[in-house]
């Protein structure tokens, strides 16, 4: 029996970008709080085992604040692994690896504005399906 090595992915990290908070008015005692998570992939044209998630994040609770911003996360895989393989990494792990320090972001910004939200504790989030994958090296 041959006995292969396992493909393994490295997490490199999320990085914060594109900030943006609008607060009208102190929370109110029953805010509802509107989510919405965006995921895309990003492949590099240069290395075939080295991907990034770009995850559109916002949070909105209608009269009182709207928080935007936009992570990336890198990942890379221990080595060459086949298209297949990728777009499993994809669309089963990555997200799901990064959204913790998304989460844990969210609770850390939101506990330090004062009364305009309060700390968010944001509910984990399930990603299904494939997600939009942009592969510069091809013509889209």
């Amino acid at each position: 029996m041959e006995i292969k090595d396992q493909t393994k992915l490295s997490f490199l990290g999320v990085d914060i970008t594109d900030l943006q908070f609008h607060s009208q008015r102190p929370r109110g005692k029953q805010m509802e709080i509107r989510t919405n998570f965006s995921p895309i992939a990003i492949l590099s044209p240069n290395h075939k085992n080295v991907f990034s998630i770009v995850l559109d994040c916002e949070l909105e609770s209608k009269n009182y604040f709207v928080l935007s911003f936009k992570a990336l996360g890198r990942f890379i895989a221990s080595n060459d692994i086949d298209e297949k393989s990728k777009k499993a990494f994809i669309n089963s792990n990555a997200v799901a690896i990064m959204f913790p320090y998304i989460r844990s972001f969210i609770a850390t910004f939101t506990s330090n504005i004062g009364n305009s939200t309060g700390t968010l504790n944001i509910p984990t989030q399930f990603f299904k399906g494939s997600l939009p994958i942009i592969d510069p090296s091809k013509k889209q």
